[in-house]
């Protein structure tokens, strides 16, 4: 490029766009803020108060969280259930935290808690899978967990331990008779053999819940304190 004069006088359009001008000092916020254009107010809010800005979304979230545990500490867990392995993207909890609610008429400070996560074995084993083993038997230890709807490989895992209620000796005779062929057994801490859970595929709560394992299995936790209202689920799931 030749340069010249002329070119000499003409703008530079490769140049850096220039900051938004910084107010004198001696003005007050109001006056600074007055006296720009809306792109250099948000410019200007942005560079100089992202951090207070910051402080105060953290501060809400915090408060939120606790607000919400406080809340919560309130209310009563009539039953706690564990998805596992169950595709997040299309399970549907309602058929268990708002539809089997409504059928036990709970009261406004009862609630039935569901959780999910996904949990792999053997080479596949994360960081994650550790943490949300360690919460489910942190769960279990504090006789806070009830039932776990998982895949087989889950299943064998927990009845090895023998953390699922043994069902021939424990369910009611009535509704054993009714989920009789629809048991599943595994070695137990042992290597027993027993009943300790029940093939949900096929059922209409399986459905709605859009349940992916194959087949979905629900296992009673053996220290569960809420045993009732497992049983009168399972006779709501597999009542006609």
């Amino acid at each position: 490029m030749k340069i010249t004069e002329n070119s000499l006088n003409e703008p530079n359009l490769s140049a850096e766009p220039a900051m938004p001008p910084t107010p004198p000092e001696s003005l007050s916020e109001k006056e600074k803020l007055k006296a720009m254009s809306g792109k250099d107010k948000v410019w200007y809010i942005w560079e100089y108060y992202k951090f207070p800005i910051f402080g105060v979304i953290l501060g809400i979230f915090l408060i939120g969280t606790i607000a919400s545990s406080v809340y919560r500490a309130g209310f009563e867990t009539v039953l706690h259930c564990m998805y596992l392995n169950n595709r997040e993207d299309v399970l549907n909890t309602a058929p268990l935290d708002e539809d089997f609610a409504a059928y036990l008429e709970l009261g406004q400070k009862q609630m039935i808690t569901t959780e999910s996560t996904y949990i792999t074995y053997g080479d596949n084993i994360t960081e994650f899978t550790y943490a949300s083993m360690a919460k489910i038997s942190a769960l279990i230890a504090a006789k806070d967990l009830d039932i776990v709807i998982c895949d087989r490989e889950n299943f064998e895992h927990y009845a090895s331990m023998d953390g699922g209620l043994d069902l021939a000796e424990n369910l009611p005779p009535e509704l054993l008779a009714r989920v009789f062929d629809r048991l599943e057994y595994a070695p137990n801490e042992e290597g027993q053999s027993y009943a300790c859970g029940i093939d949900l595929s096929g059922t209409e709560f399986a459905a709605r819940s859009n349940l992916t394992q194959d087949p979905p299995i629900l296992l009673i936790i053996s220290n569960s304190t809420r045993t009732e209202t497992v049983f009168t689920l399972l006779d709501y799931i597999f009542t006609p």
